[in-house]
């Protein structure tokens, strides 16, 4: 298991090594911050003629203006590095990774009779991370692998702010990016393989095998002890883990860093051999199979059904049936729904961290390609318009 390992700035020189002729830690000299600190909105564009964009990104800036992300090196000059991806690990931090080739072109130059050295497209070689107020690129270490073929990397946040996700180094595992110290450690065992994994406020991770249902699912505490949990369903409510066992919902107390205890909550209802939970962020409760609701002393039967739609912000859930949204309110689970009937909606991005959802489209009156926003009021505002017949895509929401 890997113990916490410090991200270098990109820029900083811890010896290096080279591969044959090349060293590839001259690269990180070009590598030093990205502009991002103002950024509200991230993404690429594509053209008719290359629908998988290009290999720039541009932000909106806080005052609606379009500005290409730039990489400026430690002599403070932008060397024309492209950007492969870009994922939001949270609204403080990025992962970027920039176009290797690039870089290598700009400190390796083979002699007249020796030969270029090419690397592959998308290419990890400086897959670095970004803290966005300050901008410094940091980078990553290269024996944890992250798969980026998606376009995102599920996280999940602890009080703390501390960010986990999954990754591989000697086989499955879940790693913690501090974004004070900017440090990653790996948790679990070497050679574990889970398939999902949750995390408490105060940092015990939960992780198991299977999608819904929970098979062999383990918690692993910060002062390293491991405990199995045998209930089918466990989930996180206000940083606390719970299970169902039956139809009793057990809490497992923390006691410490390497302790958990079990205390019997209350009675669901009604038995069930299936268990959903969906947190509602504004009642603090969590919305179990769409007619229970557990407030963390009690579980009762809701006087309705709750639609729950699977784009889901700090404040409602939505469903988009072609024009139509239709939108349930976690405040009082009234449903309404509105229409976007000037714009055809071809992404979108939404969080429980903010109100708002993003998205990308085209307007039926012209064509042009628009990113926008729709409130929580649903007013929809366009951000910006898109020039020469660019489509918007892979579209990042900060806040």
């Amino acid at each position: 298991m890997l113990g916490a390992v410090a991200l270098f700035t990109a820029c900083s020189d811890d010896g290096g090594s080279g591969s044959g002729n090349i060293n590839y830690e001259e690269g990180y000299k070009y590598l030093t911050n990205l502009n991002v600190s103002d950024a509200k909105m991230i993404y690429q564009k594509s053209s008719a003629t290359r629908a998988t964009g290009d290999d720039s990104y541009y932000k909106l800036d806080l005052s609606g203006n379009e500005v290409k992300l730039s990489i400026k090196g430690e002599d403070g000059q932008d060397h024309n590095i492209g950007i492969h991806k870009v994922l939001k690990l949270s609204d403080k931090v990025l992962l970027v990774n920039p176009i290797a080739q690039d870089i290598i072109d700009l400190f390796y130059k083979p002699g007249p009779d020796g030969e270029g050295i090419s690397v592959g497209w998308g290419s990890t070689e400086y897959l670095s991370i970004v803290d966005v107020q300050t901008e410094k690129i940091y980078r990553w270490p290269k024996e944890i692998d992250v798969y980026l073929g998606d376009g995102s990397l599920k996280t999940i946040l602890d009080n703390q702010g501390n960010i986990y996700y999954k990754g591989y180094l000697k086989g499955e595992q879940v790693l913690k990016l501090s974004p004070e110290t900017m440090t990653i450690e790996a948790l679990l065992p070497d050679d574990i393989r889970f398939d999902n994994f949750s995390v408490t406020g105060d940092g015990f991770v939960v992780y198991w095998k299977g999608n819904e249902q929970q098979f062999n699912c383990r918690v692993k505490c910060p002062g390293g002890k491991i405990y199995p949990i045998t209930d089918t369903y466990t989930f996180i409510f206000s940083g606390d883990l719970y299970s169902v066992r039956d139809n009793t919902i057990i809490k497992y107390e923390t006691v410490g860093i390497n302790d958990l205890e079990e205390k019997i909550i209350c009675t669901i209802p009604y038995d069930n051999t299936y268990w959903k939970f969906i947190p509602n962020y504004v009642r603090n409760t969590v919305v179990i199979n769409g007619n229970l609701e557990f407030d963390g002393e009690q579980c009762v039967k809701l006087d309705k059904y709750v639609n729950i739609g699977n784009i889901r912000t700090s404040k409602a859930w939505y469903i988009l049936n072609n024009t139509m949204f239709s939108k349930t309110a976690m405040k009082d689970y009234q449903e309404s729904q509105f229409q976007v009937s000037e714009y055809e909606i071809q992404s979108l991005s939404a969080s429980s961290e903010s109100p708002n959802i993003a998205f990308t489209g085209f307007r039926y009156s012209d064509g042009v390609n628009v990113v926008g926003t729709i409130t929580e009021t649903d007013e929809v505002v366009i951000d910006n318009v898109a020039e020469n017949g660019n489509k918007i895509i892979n579209l990042i929401s900060l806040n």
